[in-house]
């Protein structure tokens, strides 16, 4: 990086901008997730930003929670759970995975809510 020229660097500026920033929303899906599960105690702003659908929000979130669980699979901001709903995506990609795998999709769901003590 300290070897490119200036031309190069600002050649590259918006590519470096948007990695950046994607790792930093990649870095934290998981906290995110556990935000939209969360009714007490998260900060002010990270309620600020699920009121404005920058991260997930916990409404929006509880549509993936409903059974039979086969929609809103996006979850760090859901934007993009309605348009790949529409376009039979997930449903698309599970017929895949059957086709190739021979699983049919959540056949074991009743095993992962087990509680274990």
């Amino acid at each position: 990086f300290f070897s490119y020229s200036a031309e190069k660097i600002l050649r590259l500026y918006h590519w470096n901008c948007f990695v950046f920033h994607l790792g930093i929303f990649v870095a934290m899906t998981n906290q995110i997730h556990k935000w939209s599960h969360t009714y007490f105690g998260i900060p002010y702003w990270v309620t600020l930003l699920q009121n404005f659908h920058i991260i997930l929000p916990r409404r929006h979130h509880r549509i993936h929670h409903v059974a039979p669980h086969e929609t809103y699979f996006c979850i760090t901001t859901g934007w993009l759970n309605y348009p790949l709903e529409k376009l039979n995506f997930w449903s698309f990609l599970e017929n895949v995975i059957q086709g190739i795998f021979h699983c049919k999709p959540r056949t074991d769901d009743l095993k992962w809510a087990q509680r274990k003590d």
